[in-house]
């Protein structure tokens, strides 16, 4: 795809959908990522499970735990009694103490900066490692999840087999002046109108642009 559709396509975007501050999305009226602290815990319990689940766990979790110490700390079958409703929660509550440990004795106290510690972080993956530097650290990254992998492929920005392979050349091929939304917009795309099972093409303002539609209507 040329770079002037893929500057058209998020222009389109940019003026379909909110950005996630402006919305009343759960995720940033609940308080879980108030902090860099809660943001980097909440987005590693995030992996393989819905929002709702995910604010159920961070809630109970926040109780009981403030700082990078109280996570180290806590006794991990506590630890797994408030993160039960995420899946994987026994994996995740061993790399939650874990990635608390490493940042404590490798970063002083201090969440990394960069992709490649951030990845260096006991159950930090890509995706997370993205939406860190993105959302908190205001450096534009742009995170794949199965959502935009999806929307992404369908339009024929990318055609690509892996979430990272496809956030490698999102990254590259994304205007910069996108770059900082472009995962908000994608993600409320794919959630709305580009689903996984039917789309509904019908109601989408990108099927002029999009090689999905215009291989199949």
């Amino acid at each position: 795809m040329n770079p002037s559709t893929i500057t058209d396509i998020y222009h389109v975007l940019s003026h379909t959908y909110l950005t996630f501050d402006e919305t009343d999305d759960e995720w940033m009226t609940s308080g879980i990522s108030s902090t860099p602290f809660k943001s980097l815990v909440s987005v590693a319990l995030s992996t393989m499970t819905t929002s709702k689940r995910t604010i159920a766990a961070c809630k109970a979790l926040y109780t009981k735990v403030a700082t990078f110490e109280d996570l180290r700390d806590i006794d991990e079958q506590t630890l797994v009694q408030c993160i039960k409703s995420v899946a994987h929660y026994n994996r995740k509550a061993k790399n939650l103490k874990l990635m608390a440990k490493q940042i404590i004795e490798k970063h002083h106290g201090q969440i990394p900066q960069t992709k490649e510690e951030l990845l260096g972080l006991a159950g930090i993956g890509r995706k997370c490692a993205d939406i860190m530097l993105n959302f908190v650290f205001e450096e534009p990254s742009i995170a794949v999840d199965t959502h935009v992998f999806r929307v992404v492929n369908r339009l024929g920005i990318v055609h690509t087999t892996t979430a990272e392979a496809t956030a490698d050349l999102l990254n590259q091929l994304t205007p910069n002046e996108y770059k900082r939304h472009a995962h908000e917009w994608l993600i409320q795309h794919g959630m709305k109108v580009c689903i996984a099972r039917k789309p509904s093409c019908t109601h989408c303002p990108l099927t002029s642009y999009c090689q999905y539609f215009n291989t199949n209507e």
